[in-house]
Formats: C-alpha cells, structure tokens, sequence
C-alpha cells in the first residue's frame, strides 16, 4: 500500500510542482486530476498483469474526458451518459480488486469533464492534449516502478499475506474460550479463518495455476505455487489446534502449562510471521529468525510433552492432538524455508521480460473473455448495477437542474459511498462524510502556513501517500485525506474559498443521503434474503467434498481444490449473516449462526482426514473395516436429510447441483482412529443441523 501511494504521489506531484514552475496552474490541475484517476488502479500480480491495468486505465480515463467534456453543456446527453457510465463502473467494481481503479478511473474523470465542459473545438483539443499527458504520465511511473521489481515478488507477496493472516489466526486460536461470555473469541477464530481463505483466494486470482498442475521445468514458479500449498496446509493445521481448544477448560489448567501453552501458540505465531517477512525479503537474517522460531517451536512441544496432562481424558486427547498438528506445521515450515532457499534468487523484470510480450497482451482472445466477465450480468449485478446508474443520474440532474456549484461532488461522492449492500453502503456514508468534514476544517487551518516554505506542497505529497494507504484499512481516515489533499489542490490554483468547501461538505453529505436512499428504496438487495441460498450453497459444497473423499478413486490428488470451494462457501455464508445482522429490523435469527457454525466444522474435519490421509505410508492397503462403511453411510444419509430439508424450506433457491443419488457403497481407503474420531464429529454437526432445521421451521422460513 506504501509504495501504491508513493507511485501516486509522484504521479499527482510532479505535474503540480510543473505547474508552479511554470505559472501554467491550470493546465497542471487537469493533468493532476487525471493522473490521479490512473493511479487509483493497483497494481498487482505479474508484469504483464500491470501492463494491462494500466493500459487499460489509460484508455478509459481518455474515454471518460472527451465524453464528458462534450456532454457537458446539454442536461439530457449528460444524464444518458451517466447512466452508461455509472453502469458499466459498477460492473467493473462488482468484479474485484483487478478492476474496481479502473471504475473509478471511469466515473471520476467523466463527473469532473462533464462539470467543467469545454466551451470551444480549441479548448477541446487543448484539453485531448492534457487529458493524453495525465494518462501517460502515471503509465509511465507504474512501468518504471514495476521494471525495477524482482520478477516473482509480485506472486511471493500474496503468499507472504497468506503467512501474515496464519498468525493472525494463530493468535486468535490461543485467545480462544469455550466459557460464556467468550463467544466474541471464537467468533474472532472464524473471521480470522475467513481472511486466510480471502488471501487464498485472492492469490488464487492472480496466479490460477494449482500445485496439481505445476510443472517443474520453470522451477520458481513450482516452489512458489509449492510453497502457497504448504501455507494452505499450516492454515489447516492451525484450525484443527482450534477446534482442539474448544475441548480444553483453559482457565482451569496448571497456571505452568498455561504458561508453556501460551508460549507455543506465541512461537507459531512469530514463526508464521517471520515466514511472511522471508518470502518477501528472502534475506539470510529473516531466515535465521524463521529458523530460530521454529526451534523454539519444537522445545516447547518437547517439554510440554513432558509434563503432567490433565485427568480429564478428553482434555489430555486434546493437548495431545494440538502437539501432534504442531509437529507436523514444523515440518511444514522447515519445507517452506527449503521452497524459498531453492528459488535461488530473483531478477528484475527489466532482465526477464521480453519486450514482444507486450504486443500480446490485449489478444482478441483475452479481449472477448474479459467482456465475457464483465457483462456476466446475474441478477444480483444488474440490480446493483442499475441502482448506481439510477441514483447517480439522479445526482447528476439535480445538480445540474439547481446549477449547485461544485455540485458534481454529489454523484461522485454517491459512487464511492454505494455499495452492494445497505449496510455497508450506511457504514461508508458516514464514514465519507465524518471523514470530509474533518478534512475540510484541517485543510483550511493548513492554508494559514507559511507560503515561501512550500509546506503545503510537501503536504500535498503526503496526503497522496496517506490517501491510498488507508483506503482499505479505514476508509474514514482515507477520506479525511482525500479532503485534505483536494483543498491543498483547489488552493495551489487559487480558486479555494471558504464558501467552496461548505459547498463541498453540502454535497459529499447529499451524494451519501442519496447513495443510502437508493440502497433502501431502489431494488434493494437485503441478506435476509440471500443467506438461504449462500447457506444451501455451502452445504452443497462440503456434500460434494464428501463424495470426492470418499467415493472418488482420485480423491486425495486433488483435494485441495475441494477444500477451497468448500472454504469459500463457508465464508460467503458467514459474510452474509454478518451483513444480515447488521441490517434494519428487530427480529433476527440466531439459527443461521449455529448452522453457519456447523457446517464450518464439517469442512474441518474433512479437511483433518485429508491431512490424516497424507501422513500415511505408501504401502497402507488395509481394506476398508465394515464399521467404517457404516459410519460413512450414516454420514451420507444426514447429507441428503439436511440438504432436502434446506430445499424444502427454500425452494426458490437451489444449490449450483442436484443432491447425487447413488454412489459406490464402498470407499477405496482404511480411516485411522483420528480420521474416524473426525467422521463422529461431522456426524454430531449434521445431527445438529437437522435439528436446527426441524425445530425452526417457522422461524427460519420468515427471515
């Protein structure tokens, strides 16, 4: 995020600092706004990944000014070109990270030309001609910025987020309690779970290839797609250790093995760190740390399984299963410390990139999937698709019919606040509007500065910086700079005015009034009525995991892509209660939690008897016992119960695919006393789900 906002501060900067050199401020602020727009796109994944979000940012910020440049002076061609774009902005925000800068890239510049039209043929080109330089600028600090980067830093940096949200996890695992009142602990558990899952994903985006199907003629690429499954792996060992210290009163325990356990959750938590800081760095020093956490990491196990256990057998199982998953996540992070040590080296991508790749990147090929992506229109999608175009129009009007000035600060703050959502909509309105008020007053308090010291340049630069840094970790703060950094600009052109930016406060409030109205009143989107299916979604996922276990005969070659739909099922359902919870009305259901919960351990213990499976010597071909065969039929039959019951009480939402039939009546493989102590415990959790189903019909079937 630091270096994003560097590469916008430079961007955004230099044409300003021009500007002042030059006396030519106007044609400096024009070339400010649109370099800005360009450099609100991330730069992320590989080279060739930033070539073409920063081509195509170029291109859609030139669209963007001469269509609005040109509509600006006629009501009606304006609003229709607002509606095409608010539109197709929404669109591109709805499909993620890749393209959500380049919306407002889309929007911004054409809100802002639409405002400020071009009053002649010549004054249009002269614009076309800054416009060009704004665009090309930032794609000229992206491409020198990205030319400097170790070729595969790009992919070693999701990798190194995936080790950062593993000690989170870690930390939240050792703060867990099963007493009352501590349900807010586990809940953490669950969120952090999630954000390993998002960083999976995420890394999954950008680099789709599965270790699966890794080949190791390119060999960084194979130890780095190696080294994201192990990371998977840990993530799955430290949820086991969780689910383990559900099992343990530990504020019972002997206050010395507290102690000791305390300090093995801190040594993973500093191991999974240091990990994520040699994958980045790949320097000997972090790996000397790594290694050195690591070895702590065995001394305690070591000593702790010296030391008396609990009588409570369940309890002593449960210490003793916690150090068996430790012992196997050191193997695991003395394997990742190997993968990084034989990527021996990284070169800059000025040394590896050939220039003839660039001619390839925008292929009719790539061209056709990528608008297949972006007009995949769900209904989902369009409502919120249509709800942006609608209320941003709507803004658009009203400033325009009323001639507000600096009133185009309403359909760009409305873009910004508008959100899938009601709730989150809500919460980023007030966020907006806190954030611009403050901003409004610590910038014209900066404006009393010295000005032959040129502090509110060197501000200026920083609030670039800040802007981007906290976008996405407190959108209030970022917006509060975002303030700061316009007033800066306005007053470096000499047009602020106190009267400009109560206008600006006036508007940014109206834009998020309105953006909060459209959410509740135009074709609202409420999860109360999503969360049945992301529910019966999520159990498909994990019914389908358990066939490919156990009837599949390549069910352990691949089952980490089961692991990961299964994952992300649990996640998308556990969003949309969060979002459900936080929606308008008094009655809710609990219920929802207590399935999302158990179908979350279902995946766990799916997840426990691959990881079991794993460890398993070649030669085990113990034929399957009968009772294991019974329990698995069991199994399956509570599958088909829940799953029919989820169907019958929502029938208007279906999972992607019908419940199976039939399959083989016998598996392929022998379980281990763990893996059937984990086929009970999913057992217990679909019983429980029955029941949750069957005793809350009613209740359930209104929300």
């Amino acid at each position: 995020m630091l270096s994003w906002g560097f590469r916008m501060a430079l961007a955004g900067t230099v044409p300003v600092l021009w500007g002042l050199a030059t006396g030519r401020i106007t044609e400096a602020v024009w070339i400010t706004l649109t370099a800005e727009s360009v450099s609100w796109v991330e730069l992320k994944g590989s080279f060739t990944w930033r070539l073409r979000a920063l081509f195509a940012a170029a291109m859609l910020a030139i669209v963007a000014a001469i269509l609005g440049s040109v509509t600006g002076n006629n009501l009606l061609l304006g609003c229709i070109c607002m509606f095409g774009v608010a539109f197709i902005s929404t669109l591109l925000k709805n499909i993620g990270d890749r393209a959500s800068g380049l919306a407002i890239c889309f929007y911004m510049l054409f809100i802002v030309c639409n405002a400020f039209p071009a009053a002649s043929p010549a004054e249009m080109q002269h614009r076309a001609v800054l416009i060009v330089i704004g665009a090309v600028w930032p794609l000229l600090v992206g491409l020198v910025a990205s030319a400097f980067l170790p070729e595969q830093e790009p992919f070693r940096r999701h990798i190194a987020i995936i080790w950062r949200s593993i000690a989170s996890l870690a930390d939240a695992v050792s703060k867990s309690d099963t007493r009352a009142g501590y349900t807010g602990r586990l809940a953490d558990v669950y969120k952090k779970e999630g954000e390993v899952r998002a960083a999976l994903d995420s890394s999954f985006e950008f680099y789709s290839q599965t270790a699966h199907h890794a080949s190791r003629r390119d060999n960084k690429k194979y130890q780095l797609i190696m080294l994201r499954k192990t990371a998977g792996l840990v993530a799955v060992n430290v949820i086991a250790m969780g689910d383990e210290m559900e099992h343990i009163a530990v504020h019972k325990l002997d206050q010395a093995l507290r102690i000791k356990a305390a300090a093995l959750f801190g040594a993973l938590r500093e191991a999974a760190g240091r990990m994520s800081a040699y994958v980045i760095t790949m320097n000997p020093e972090e790996k000397l740390l790594t290694v050195s956490q690591i070895s702590r990491l065995r001394r305690l196990t070591a000593l702790i399984r010296t030391w008396q256990l609990p009588n409570d057998t369940r309890e002593a199982q449960a210490i003793t299963r916690i150090l068996q998953l430790t012992g196997r996540t050191i193997n695991l992070l003395e394997n990742a410390i190997l993968r990084v040590e034989q990527l021996d080296g990284d070169k800059p991508v000025f040394r590896s990139y050939s220039l003839i790749k660039t001619s390839f990147i925008y292929t009719p090929r790539y061209l056709w999937r990528n608008l297949q992506v972006l007009f995949n229109i769900n209904t989902f999608t369009f409502r919120y698709a249509l709800r942006s175009a609608i209320a941003a129009t709507a803004a658009l009007f009203i400033y325009k019919w009323y001639n507000i000035d600096h009133g185009y600060w309403m359909p760009f703050s409305l873009m910004i606040v508008i959100q899938p959502y009601f709730g989150a909509t809500f919460k980023k309105a007030r966020d907006r509007m806190a954030g611009t008020l403050l901003g409004v007053i610590a910038g014209s308090a900066l404006l009393h500065l010295p000005q032959g010291m040129h502090l509110q340049e060197v501000i200026l630069f920083f609030t670039f910086v800040l802007m981007v840094y906290y976008v996405k970790r407190n959108y209030a703060i970022s917006a509060f700079f975002i303030t700061l950094n316009l007033v800066l600009l306005f007053n470096i052109e000499a047009t602020y005015s106190n009267m400009l930016m109560v206008m600006r406060v006036i508007s940014t409030v109206g834009g998020s009034l309105l953006a909060v109205a459209a959410g509740w009143l135009l074709l609202p989107t409420w999860d109360k009525n999503l969360l049945p299916g992301y529910m019966a979604k999520a159990v498909q996922a994990n019914f389908d995991y358990f066939i490919k276990t156990f009837f599949a005969p390549d069910g352990h070659t691949n089952w980490t892509r089961m692991k990961r739909l299964a994952e992300s099922g649990n996640s998308n359902a556990f969003d949309s209660f969060n979002r459900y919870m936080q929606e308008p009305g008094t009655h809710k259901s609990e219920a929802w939690y207590d399935l999302i919960t158990c179908n979350v351990r279902v995946t766990r213990n799916l997840n426990n008897m691959h990881m079991e499976h794993d460890e398993k010597k070649a030669n085990d071909t113990i034929a399957p016992l009968p009772a294991q065969q019974q329990k698995i039929a069991e199994c399956h039959a509570l599958f088909g119960i829940v799953l029919n019951r989820i169907h019958s009480l929502y029938p208007g939402i279906a999972p992607s695919q019908p419940i199976a039939a039939t399959h083989t009546s016998n598996t392929l493989f022998v379980l281990n006393d763990t893996q059937m102590m984990s086929l009970e415990k999913m057992i217990v959790e679909l019983k429980a789900m029955q029941a949750d189903l069957e005793l809350q019909p009613d209740k359930t079937a209104k929300q």
